[in-house]
């Protein structure tokens, strides 16, 4: 299912799929809107046995965690090792992962999380910077004692900030996958947007620098990720839809497939363990082909 949404450009594709899924195609409840003036001091902690523990579940995971001065809404499901952390697009609750956390429950604890100023979380200033979004990730991972290590699975901004954290915090990251991820800003300017037209670079250019549905600041992402120490020699798969997705042969997404597809693989020749794969699907691998989205974690998992 690709959800609807007229391909605009690659970045608003991101913006369009991830406000279609929030607002009727995500197959889980527990997402709900945001909430809170900011002030967590009073947030729920979780509840049950903590990963301490050899008898740990995801529901002792699960809750309203403080991070310092904001609450983040973790939900933890599953038993095992390791740890799968998905990370979803822009403007999506975890609860929109929920294909790809039932897929792995049984045999893995498998945890989603809503971002600052999104679903149950609380507010956060913005534009979100690269090292605000890493760090509260870091930190509710520790408040809430999620036992490592990780293999962290993004798609779209999630695909992006994942990268991010697995070049901020090394040692905690087992293996990555990226799920059609948004574009590093240094190469996608260069060679997307020479395909666009002057109205189309002028969106694009708004859009990284925060003028989107979560505000996010691509360009910020992008560079920290650029400017982190070489990724680390874990697995690392990378999975992206083919140009099947676009609407036209002529459009702007059509007109910058080949630079988009260009920039992944040099991404995943960055790392050591790098892989990548085109599938058929939307721009929501996980809603679209399920298989391929297993078929890339679960080669992450064995290597």
């Amino acid at each position: 299912m690709r959800c609807g949404g007229r391909v605009l450009t690659w970045g608003l594709a991101v913006a369009t799929a991830a406000t279609l899924l929030v607002s009727g195609c995500s197959d889980d409840s527990s997402s709900s809107s945001s909430t809170g003036d900011g002030d967590s001091s009073s947030g729920a902690s979780p509840t049950a046995t903590r990963a301490g523990s050899s008898e740990t579940t995801g529901a002792g995971l699960s809750g309203s965690i403080d991070v310092g001065g904001r609450s983040l809404q973790l939900t933890c499901n599953g038993l095992g090792a390791p740890t799968i952390l998905l990370e979803g697009g822009e403007g999506q609750p975890g609860g929109a992962l929920a294909a790809i956390r039932t897929a792995y429950e049984a045999k893995h604890l498998v945890c989603t999380y809503d971002r600052a100023n999104v679903g149950a979380s609380d507010p956060a200033p913005t534009p979100r910077k690269a090292t605000a979004m890493t760090a509260d990730l870091h930190r509710l991972l520790r408040q809430a004692d999620v036992p490592g290590d990780y293999v962290l699975v993004g798609t779209s901004a999630g695909g992006l900030l994942v990268q991010a954290y697995a070049r901020a915090y090394p040692d905690e990251v087992a293996g990555v996958v990226a799920l059609n991820p948004v574009p590093p800003w240094d190469q996608w300017s260069t060679l997307g947007l020479r395909e666009m037209s002057p109205q189309e670079r002028t969106g694009e250019k708004a859009y990284y620098a925060g003028e989107n549905g979560e505000s996010l600041d691509y360009r910020d992402l992008s560079a920290a990720v650029a400017a982190a120490p070489a990724p680390p020699g874990v697995p690392f798969h990378l999975v992206i839809s083919t140009i099947a997705q676009c609407e036209s042969p002529h459009d702007v997404c059509s007109r910058t497939y080949p630079a988009y597809e260009k920039i992944m693989r040099a991404v995943s020749q960055q790392w050591p363990g790098g892989k990548i794969d085109e599938v058929q699907a939307g721009h929501e691998i996980h809603l679209d082909n399920l298989p391929a989205v297993q078929a890339a974690v679960d080669d992450v998992l064995s290597r």
